[in-house]
């Protein structure tokens, strides 16, 4: 139903909370409102803004469970399982096949990200200056919204299937305790991930540093060699009569002679200080 008809079913302060925070909320939750299980389920984002992730709420109780749901997500879950055949006989079971459902492709959308990030470092490794930082930005999104979305399923997952709950039969309480220890495996291997991406995304940022610094040193480099030079050409610039060699026929040459050997020297001696490999010779051994 649509949220203009579930006043009946989101009783009190709680159900009108539920209601107006569904268009903004960010990630999954639940609260118990007397004999009634309350809660918004926040899918996340298949691409974009977290804002247009599709959302729906649910209210539980033990005879009745209801959706409001303005995006049609509900149904193309309902009609999934309704096509598998699933078993199940309480409105809990609907719910908790439903957030299992959604869980399907996971394991597999895991896998991909993390061949994304293998495929980054394969190329950072092999020395190419160029990735798609696009591709990355937005599995390293995904990865953000997949840890909020698990967060949030586990705790009304932990909150349907605690001991103390006196709204769902034991059946009913194992099958959240699974859902609950699925979604903890999902969140060990997404955390996993996640600190892989940042070794590969700080790999990423030290390439790039060393690069720059590769820039650098070409420019201190030319600098320094420019420098003798400079003050070569500055002194004979002044213009001051009876300064030496400016009369002699040779003074010129010499003069050019002089220049092009400090230039030889300070070559040879960068060339053995290593301070002209900015890193090829390393390369290349490899």
């Amino acid at each position: 139903m649509g949220a203009e008809h579930a006043e009946e079913f989101f009783p009190g302060r709680i159900g009108a909370e539920i209601i107006e925070q569904l268009p903004h909320a960010a990630m999954p939750f639940a609260e118990p409102a007397g004999e009634v299980v309350l809660g918004v389920v926040v899918l996340p984002p298949a691409g974009g803004r977290a804002a247009d992730a599709p959302r729906f709420a649910f209210a539980l109780s033990s005879a009745r469970l209801v959706f409001v749901d303005a995006s049609g997500t509900c149904a193309v879950l309902l009609d999934g399982l309704a096509s598998e055949a699933a078993a199940v006989e309480t409105p809990a079971g609907v719910l908790c096949a439903l957030l299992r459902s959604l869980l399907y492709e996971h394991p597999e959308m895991l896998s991909r990200v993390r061949g994304d990030f293998e495929t980054f470092e394969q190329r950072i490794l092999e020395g190419r200056e160029r990735i798609d930082r696009a591709k990355m930005m937005a599995d390293s999104r995904r990865m953000l919204g997949l840890d909020s979305f698990y967060q949030g399923l586990s705790d009304i997952a932990d909150l349907l299937a605690g001991e103390e709950s006196t709204l769902l039969p034991p059946a009913d309480r194992s099958r959240f305790t699974m859902l609950s220890r699925q979604l903890d495996r999902l969140s060990a291997r997404l955390e996993s991930l996640q600190n892989y991406a940042l070794q590969v995304s700080g790999l990423y940022q030290e390439g790039i540093d060393i690069r720059q610094n590769n820039v650098m040193q070409w420019l201190t480099v030319v600098t320094t060699i420019a420098m003798p030079l400079t003050v070569v050409t500055g002194w004979y610039g002044m213009n001051f009569p009876h300064m030496g060699l400016i009369d002699a026929v040779w003074g010129y040459p010499l003069v050019t002679c002089v220049c092009i050997a400090i230039v030889v020297a300070e070559v040879a001696f960068f060339h053995r200080r290593g301070w002209l490999s900015f890193g090829g010779r390393r390369r290349r051994r490899r």
